[in-house]
């Protein structure tokens, strides 16, 4: 669809009007802590959560230190009220644990069916050291994506492989009805309205697109999650405007976010392009509010990188320009069991915007899955 090279000094017309000096006022909101770490599961991450016969449904991922790495399992609990949690319950856990992990992708429901997807990440034994992963991502690939399915959120199916899947956010519905699935250089979308048939998967761009011809490595040898110029695509966040252009969102590895658009539900995409919307490096969500208005949850200051230490909202007319912008929470915690990749204070969140409230699922270092509510009604 797009022409253009990905020229890291030309910006799409998406800003944040991001400023240092800003002051943002602060939202009242409840919070409440839905998983703590133990000596033997200190990781939590990957949070999702859906309302589900009336009742609040919420799956995590659980490890026991550091991130991503063997043995990492899928873990969920139910509310009536956002307020007492049962307690959690091992939802997937990898058929090899000392050389696999599992990542939530996010939670659908169809009629009286809760449908939870992963996926499986591997690692190649040789990258290993005392059954552990190490740091970077060498010798990690994503293996394949699954799907369970309940009709109580407690008893679930076998595991059932998809043909095809975007990656860890939630599947949305398009305004055709067709289902999507966000990625970072790969989506998927479903014209079946079950949410388990007919996933049909899309490249956006090549492998190492966004960098010079001579910056671009292989996947074992990126430098990082952290630069100011290497860009690394990946978890995207998508809106749809009401002409029907579909936008993806997505982290860059820069400060930040990077865009591209899609004018036939997902099919075919313009290249992405680097945005002047702000980013710490990390994943956001994007969705709208029942009155219409375009709403961003996330870490917008960029620096220091990856330290995720402001959770903010922000709103927009067109899901273009974000002029609003409110601090949903500051509060500085420590982290109890320090772990490889174990950084930032606010990680991944998701959001239910429900008539009078939002509704975040969020992670805190890494170890901890809280939920905060917060009226949005009178912004």
């Amino acid at each position: 669809m797009n022409d253009k090279d990905g020229d890291d000094d030309m910006a799409l017309p998406i800003s944040n009007h991001y400023r240092v000096e800003g002051v943002r006022p602060k939202l009242a909101t409840t919070t409440r802590v839905v998983l703590e770490p133990c000596d033997e599961w200190s990781y939590a991450h990957h949070p999702h959560m859906i309302r589900f016969k009336g009742r609040y449904f919420l799956c995590s991922s659980q490890g026991h230190l550091h991130e991503d790495d063997v043995g990492q399992r899928v873990v969920c609990t139910m509310s009536d009220d956002l307020t007492a949690w049962e307690p959690v319950r091992v939802l997937a856990e990898p058929e090899d644990p000392a050389h696999q992990a599992l990542i939530p992708s996010g939670l659908y429901v169809h009629g009286d069916t809760l449908i939870a997807y992963y996926v499986t990440l591997e690692y190649s034994p040789e990258v290993l050291r005392n059954g552990c992963r190490q740091m970077g991502g060498q010798g990690r690939r994503i293996l394949d994506f699954h799907y369970r399915t309940s009709v109580d959120g407690v008893h679930w199916s076998s595991p059932t492989p998809l043909a095809a899947f975007g990656g860890n956010m939630p599947v949305g519905r398009l305004k055709s009805g067709r289902l999507f699935s966000a990625g970072g250089r790969n989506v998927a979308y479903s014209d079946c309205d079950d949410g388990v048939s007919g996933w049909k998967g899309v490249t956006i761009c090549p492998e190492g697109y966004g960098n010079r011809p001579e910056d671009v490595r292989s996947e074992d040898d990126l430098p990082g999650l952290v630069s100011d110029t290497h860009v690394a695509l990946c978890e995207g966040s998508w809106i749809q405007q009401d002409s029907g252009r579909l936008w993806l969102y997505l982290r860059s590895a820069t400060p930040w976010l990077w865009a591209c658009f899609s004018d036939d539900e997902g099919e075919t995409w313009s290249l992405p392009e680097r945005t002047d919307f702000t980013d710490n490096r990390t994943k956001f969500f994007l969705g709208r509010l029942p009155d219409k208005r375009y709403f961003y949850v996330g870490t917008p200051d960029p620096f220091p990188p990856r330290t995720r230490h402001v959770l903010a909202l922000s709103l927009s007319r067109d899901g273009l320009d974000w002029r609003e912008h409110y601090l949903l929470a500051d509060e500085q915690y420590k982290g109890r069991y320090p772990g490889i990749d174990k950084n930032g204070v606010y990680g991944y969140p998701t959001v239910l915007a429900e008539e009078d409230r939002l509704i975040v699922t969020v992670s805190i270092n890494k170890e901890m899955i809280v939920v905060m509510t917060a009226d949005w009604t009178k912004l």
